[in-house]
C-alpha cells in the first residue's frame, strides 16, 4: 500500500470494535432566533448598491433593520472599506430566502472591516473573505435560524488565503462545518469570541503564525481545532497559540455532510490538534467532554491518501501545559470511528489526553515528535499514547515520558 494513505500495519477494519451500542443522539434541537421590527423586503437592492457605490477609505452604514437578501452580496477589489451595522441585533442581514449564490456576503479586497451586523441563514458560507491582506471583523454574528441540520452553510465567518487577520467579539453558531474558520492564512488573532452550535466551534487551518484567546467554544461537536491537511495552496501551517480559553461540554452530535474533514469528529472533543507543528495550548478550561479534552494525532488517523509531495502528515513540537481538565461522566461516543476507537482502548471511559503514538520513520528516542505535557490540572489524569502504527499493540499510559519543557 502507498505509505502516504496509511504506515499503519492493519487497517480498522480488522479490528474487532469490543463494544457495539446504540448510536447516542446528544442532538440539539434549539434555534437561532434573528428577528426585528423593521424589514426591507428590498434589501440586496439596498446593501449591494452601496456595496458598488463605494470608494477607498469609505465606510458603509447599514441602518438598523432585518434585510431580506435573495442572493449573495460582494465587495470585490476596492480597498480600505468598512461595512457597519447598527449592532449584532440591530442590523440583520437575512439570507432565509436566497436563491442565487454561494455565499452570504463575498470580499475580495484588503484592508476590510466588517463591524456590528449579523448575517443569517446564508445558502453557503455566511462570510467569505479570500486573498485579502488586512481583515478586521468585529462583533459579527453568523447563524442559521432552522436548527442544526446539514443543509446549513459550512462556515460561518470564513477568511481563507489572507493576511493579517484579526476577529475580535464576534459570535458563530449552527455551521455544519465550523462557526469561526481560517484558513491557509498568516498573521491570524481570533479573541473574545463566542462558538456554539457549529459542528467545529473554533478552526485554525494551514496558517501560519495564530494566536486564538479569550474564546467560549460550547455545545459544538468539537471545541477548537489546529489542523493541517494536504493538496491545499498553502501547507505545513506552523506556530498556533491557544490560551485563555473556555472550551467546554462540545458533545453536540456531528451534524456535518459525510465526506467532510469535520465529519470525522466525534462529539464529546475538546481540542484536536491534526498534523499541527509548533502548537502551545495552555491556561485553557477544557471541560466536560465525553470522549476526549485533547487530541494530538497524524493525518494518518483519517485513513486518506493525498497527492502533495511537500504536505507533511505528522504532528510535532507540542507544549501543552497549565490547563484545567475535566471529564464528563457518561459513555465516548461511538457514532464515529474515532469515539469507537476510544471505547473500544478504554470501554466506558473518556479520555483526557490521547495521543496517536505515530512518528516519522527516522525518529528515535522516547519523545521523537517533541510532544511536552506538564502542569495541567486534573482529578486521576487519563492519558494514553495508543500506538496506532501497531494496531494499538502496546497502549503507554505513561505520561512521565512527555513531562519536558
Amino acid at each position: 500500500m502507498d505509505k502516504k494513505s496509511r504506515p499503519q500495519k492493519g487497517h480498522w477494519t480488522t479490528i474487532l470494535f469490543a463494544i457495539i451500542i446504540m448510536m447516542q443522539a446528544c442532538g440539539d434541537n434549539s434555534k437561532s432566533n434573528v428577528s426585528h421590527t423593521i424589514v426591507f423586503e428590498n434589501g440586496y437592492e439596498i446593501i449591494q448598491e452601496k456595496l458598488l457605490d463605494v470608494t477607498p477609505g469609505a465606510t458603509i452604514e447599514i441602518p438598523a433593520g432585518l434585510y431580506k437578501i435573495n442572493r449573495s452580496l460582494s465587495l470585490d477589489e476596492m480597498a480600505n472599506v468598512t461595512i457597519k451595522g447598527a449592532g449584532m441585533k440591530e442590523t440583520i442581514l437575512s439570507f432565509l430566502d436566497q436563491n442565487s449564490g454561494a455565499e452570504g456576503l463575498r470580499v475580495t479586497a484588503d484592508s476590510i472591516t466588517i463591524q456590528d451586523l449579523t448575517v443569517a441563514d446564508a445558502k453557503g458560507d455566511a462570510i467569505k473573505l479570500q486573498g485579502c491582506k488586512g481583515v478586521t471583523l468585529e462583533r459579527v454574528h453568523t447563524t442559521w435560524t432552522q436548527g442544526t441540520k446539514s443543509s446549513n452553510g459550512a462556515y460561518g465567518l470564513y477568511p481563507v488565503q489572507c493576511e493579517d487577520v484579526y476577529i475580535d467579539d464576534c459570535e458563530a453558531s449552527y455551521a455544519s462545518d465550523a462557526g469561526i474558520y481560517v484558513g491557509q492564512s498568516k498573521n491570524v488573532i481570533v479573541k473574545n469570541s463566542y462558538a456554539h452550535h457549529n459542528v467545529a466551534g473554533i478552526e485554525i487551518e494551514n496558517c501560519i503564525n495564530s494566536e486564538v484567546f479569550g474564546n467560549v467554544t460550547e455545545m459544538n461537536t468539537g471545541g477548537l481545532l489546529v489542523f493541517d491537511l494536504p493538496d491545499l495552496t498553502l501547507v505545513n501551517g506552523h506556530t498556533c497559540k491557544l490560551y485563555d480559553n473556555i472550551v467546554r461540554n462540545n458533545n453536540l452530535k456531528n451534524f456535518a455532510t459525510e465526506g467532510n474533514m469535520v465529519a470525522i469528529i466525534p462529539p464529546g472533543s475538546g481540542v484536536i490538534l491534526l498534523a499541527a507543528k509548533d502548537v502551545e495550548v495552555y491556561d485553557n478550561e477544557i471541560l466536560d467532554h465525553k470522549t476526549m479534552g485533547i487530541g494530538i494525532c497524524s493525518y494518518h488517523m483519517t485513513e486518506n491518501e493525498w497527492k502533495d509531495e511537500r504536505y507533511d502528515p505528522f504532528t510535532y513540537d507540542i507544549n501543552i501545559h497549565d490547563n484545567t481538565i475535566s471529564r464528563k461522566s457518561a459513555i465516548p461516543d461511538v457514532s464515529k470511528r474515532f469515539g469507537q476507537m476510544v471505547n473500544m482502548l478504554f470501554p466506558g471511559k473518556p479520555q483526557d489526553i490521547l495521543y496517536d503514538g505515530i512518528v516519522k520513520d527516522d525518529a528515535t528516542g522516547t519523545n521523537p515528535m517533541n510532544i511536552c505535557i506538564a502542569n495541567n490540572t486534573v482529578t486521576d489524569m487519563r492519558f494514553a499514547n495508543i500506538d496506532a502504527a501497531n494496531d494499538f499493540d502496546n497502549v503507554d499510559k505513561d505520561i512521565t515520558k512527555y513531562a519536558c519543557n
